[in-house]
């Protein structure tokens, strides 16, 4: 008997920890994601907000720092999985004017299905994952 086990088709890139990264960041996500998916713009928006929390609420931010994507396709049910890697937290806090921030990733969980974080003293890794099957015609 032959059984067949299907994996996610990943995509792994490293940035430079430094804000012009993030663009770059978000579009090759977007290269990595099937023609037509429905939650293509749900996935820029978190890829969005994970890589700016890495270049401003972590080392990675820090000069010669970097942040690691990992797109994983997951075709037979439909998903999209984003992982964010950073160096950890930041050497020192990021400044904001008051009443600024704070919101990021509080859209992110509620634009996604699956919502992980892993904190070690060397790295901070966030899972995300987007299920599109569910979300066909629901104008999400």
């Amino acid at each position: 008997m032959t059984s067949t086990i299907t994996v996610p088709a990943a995509h792994r890139q490293v940035f430079p920890g430094c804000p012009e990264s993030i663009g770059q960041a978000r579009a090759w996500v977007l290269s990595c994601l099937p023609a037509g998916c429905p939650r293509a713009d749900d996935v820029a928006l978190v890829v969005s907000e994970l890589a700016t929390n890495a270049v401003l609420h972590s080392a990675s931010g820090a000069t010669g720092g970097r942040y690691a994507l990992q797109v994983e396709l997951d075709r037979q049910s439909h998903s999209v999985g984003v992982t964010c890697i950073d160096l950890g937290p930041a050497l020192v806090k990021a400044a904001r004017p008051a009443g600024e921030g704070g919101r990021g990733l509080a859209l992110v969980k509620d634009l996604v299905d699956v919502y992980e974080v892993r904190a070690e003293p060397t790295c901070r890794t966030v899972c995300c994952w987007l299920d599109w099957a569910e979300q066909a015609g629901s104008g999400r």
